[in-house]
């Protein structure tokens, strides 16, 4: 198949209508560009390791590439053309990064934890725990802005989002009683308990993110809270489907991979729920 042009405007609507494992959205810049700011969700693979890990794409049927500006990813795209399965869906973001009118995650303290040269990036083991600690995160965060709620219909889907945080950390915790014994006699309400929960799935710490949380005072005040809350849980869940595409990819291959990109598609759908606060924002 020929290689297709992509618009960033069009790219939500694109990967809306594919599973997360029919769908990669790669970034061939190199990993300093990448750091300093990437789209949601997209995997680094720079230009010059592309010809030898085109394996690692070859089992996905549709591809987005993207750089800078779109050359690097035309480029990309021309030699993942030659070389992948010839019904392979491959794109080429017209305008690269710069072009891109969504919001930029930064390398912030998640990204240090998983760096891929690390070993614990690699390490089964501290994947899941360190993704268990950002789910009780997450949680207590929900939980802090659900005190916080002045209406019953944001209560209520902050308490749900809290939830579903934990149960999160639940199916990741039974991911690692199989893959390490040192875990398989362990309670999973005792090694939950344990964990910390002080930093957030996009790198910020659960005390600034809570102290961001002004108690509303009145109804101008009000709708800036829900604002605030609803933003900041956006940002929150958009940072974990980023991380959870990453390790998706880092485990290709294994049973991980597809309990990952589960966990992704969750995120997606906390960013739906979180949307249908807004016109309440707006009221």
């Amino acid at each position: 198949m020929p290689v297709e042009s992509i618009y960033p405007e069009e790219l939500p609507a694109f990967s809306a209508k594919l599973k997360e494992s029919d769908y990669a959205l790669v970034d061939v810049r190199q990993p300093g560009e990448y750091r300093e700011g990437h789209i949601p969700g997209a995997r680094l693979l720079p230009l010059p390791e592309i010809e030898a890990r085109l394996d690692e794409l070859a089992a996905t049927s549709n591809l987005v590439f993207y750089c800078r500006s779109g050359a690097r990813s035309q480029a990309a795209a021309n030699l993942a053309q030659t070389a992948l399965p010839p019904d392979t869906r491959i794109l080429n973001m017209v305008g690269g990064f710069l072009a891109w009118d969504g919001r930029a995650l930064t390398d912030m303290p998640r990204l240090e934890v998983f760096e891929p040269a690390r070993e614990s990036y690699q390490n089964t083991s501290q994947a899941l725990l360190r993704a268990m600690e950002l789910e009780k995160a997450a949680q207590r965060f929900y939980q802090a802005a659900e005190s916080k709620a002045k209406s019953p219909e944001m209560a209520t889907t902050l308490a749900t989002l809290g939830k579903v945080e934990r149960t999160h950390a639940r199916v990741i915790f039974h991911r690692l009683q199989r893959a390490d014994a040192e875990y398989s006699d362990q309670d999973f309400e005792l090694c939950f308990d344990e964990l910390k929960g002080d930093i957030l799935e996009g790198g910020e710490s659960l005390e600034d993110a809570v102290a961001r949380l002004a108690p509303p005072g009145s109804d101008g005040m009000a709708d800036e809270f829900c604002l605030t809350v609803t933003e900041l849980a956006l940002m929150i869940e958009t940072a974990a489907y980023d991380l959870y595409k990453n390790l998706a990819g880092i485990h290709a291959g294994t049973e991980l991979e597809s309990v990952f990109l589960e966990l992704a598609e969750d995120e997606l759908k906390h960013q739906r729920l979180l949307a249908r606060l807004l016109p309440e924002c707006a009221a």
